[in-house]
């Protein structure tokens, strides 16, 4: 966890609304809450993709409640932010978050907090619904401590599209009404000369925010729109489908495109070929089929371990980690790790780290199969991957990092 240099502000109500308030990490609760997302916008780069976390269980959070975006960002960033663990309190201001620092007092900046495109109250006071989307932006607060990096949102996106058929966007940008309270308002406007990127196709919109995009190859990508100045949109996903095919194909070196997600049976690696990756990460690891929180009944518990990696240059390894924790006599915990080389798990030390990864080979697209359907217990499925150039993937929760349970 990082430590921190506590900053006291007093500049008023407007200004406690803009930038992020701090809470203590304390006693636990027994909320059942929603599903949130949560991403962070660094000055100059992606700090936290489009992250998904679940409240049901979430961090324990004292001085805060369960639901509110303090809770959120705490299980989203892995508690790598200055949250207050030194005794600071509601009155003090987050200033790193994820190894950047921003500092009103040092050089005017800060970090702003979005709620689903509506300006921000405070993160321990914004309560979170279900599928509300927590937004953290670095930026020079302007006149009356207003925010000037104002995020972009892709709409009118079509689930899919066929291969080399042009299909239309739109872009808007989240503004904040001229005078009045600030606090909870968003107004999204078409924004023009935005850049749409994803999938090998850039285009960029006109004047009422519209562009028209084609994407050539079979395959799901990401679109992400942005502009100098301004925060990225988040990652919106489309499939593009072959001629005649209803499922969403990735094209492989030779030959025509396979379904993602089909398996033959058998355990060990099942490798797919990968999509054509522009997105502005330089590799990103992700899991799928599994649900962050999810609860499986023993009869259908998960065999399946499978998810993919997005990256400009040459993947060089995918590895897995699966830990699990059971009740043992007594109250206690036992823990152990799956061994991928004698497909067994073997005891440990509780806690995820002291796990071990086992690779599965250099496949963009994966599928682990387990010989066996998984015993209750808790379980935290990692995934690491790197690539020719020397870039690692980051434990995100909810992407690279799943937690669930069998019972």
């Amino acid at each position: 966890m990082l430590k921190f240099r506590r900053v006291f502000l007093s500049l008023g109500g407007a200004l406690a609304s803009s930038v992020v308030a701090l809470c203590l990490i304390g006693v636990a609760s027994a909320f059942a809450g929603p599903t949130v997302t949560v991403r962070v916008e660094g000055e100059s780069s992606t700090l936290l993709p489009l992250a998904a976390v679940s409240l049901e269980k979430p961090e324990p959070v004292s001085g805060c409640p369960a639901d509110s975006a303090t809770a959120a960002i705490n299980l989203a960033v892995h508690e790598e932010w200055d949250h207050g663990d030194e005794g600071g309190s509601k009155g003090d201001f987050t200033e790193t978050i994820l190894g950047e620092t921003h500092s009103y007092e040092v050089n005017g900046t800060t970090w702003d907090v979005w709620i689903n495109d509506r300006w921000g109250g405070g993160i321990c006071e914004d309560l979170l619904k279900e599928g509300e989307e927590v937004l953290l932006v670095a930026d020079h607060l302007g006149l009356n401590y207003a925010p000037t990096r104002l995020p972009l949102v892709i709409g009118g996106v079509p689930a899919a599209v066929t291969a080399e058929t042009p299909f239309t966007i739109d872009v808007s940008k989240i503004t904040l009404p001229h005078g009045g309270e600030i606090v909870g308002e968003g107004e999204p406007k078409p924004e023009g000369g935005v850049t749409i990127s994803g999938g090998g196709a850039s285009a960029i919109t006109d004047a009422e925010g519209v562009a028209t995009v084609k994407l050539g190859q079979p395959g799901t990508y990401m679109l992400i729109a942005s502009k100098a100045g301004d925060a990225p949109s988040a990652p919106v996903a489309i499939c593009v489908r072959g001629s005649g095919e209803s499922g969403c194909g990735v094209q492989g070196p030779s030959g025509p495109p396979t379904n993602v997600g089909s398996s033959a049976g058998g355990a060990g690696v099942l490798a797919y070929s990968s999509a054509p990756y522009n997105g502005p990460f330089a590799i990103v690891a992700m899991a799928t089929g599994l649900r962050e929180g999810g609860v499986y009944e023993a009869d259908a518990a998960p065999r399946l371990l499978q998810g993919t990696v997005s990256l400009h240059s040459a993947l060089e390894d995918v590895q897995l980690r699966l830990t699990r924790t059971q009740r043992a006599r007594g109250g206690k915990h036992a823990c152990s790790y799956y061994d991928g080389v004698t497909d067994r798990f073997r005891a440990m030390r509780c806690g995820a780290a002291h796990g071990r990864y086992f690779s599965i080979g250099a496949h963009a697209s994966f599928s682990y199969l387990l010989p066996s359907a998984l015993p209750p217990g808790r379980y935290v499925l990692d995934i690491e991957a790197s690539d020719a150039a020397g870039n690692d993937t980051k434990l995100i929760r909810g992407k690279s990092r799943i937690v669930f349970y069998v019972r």
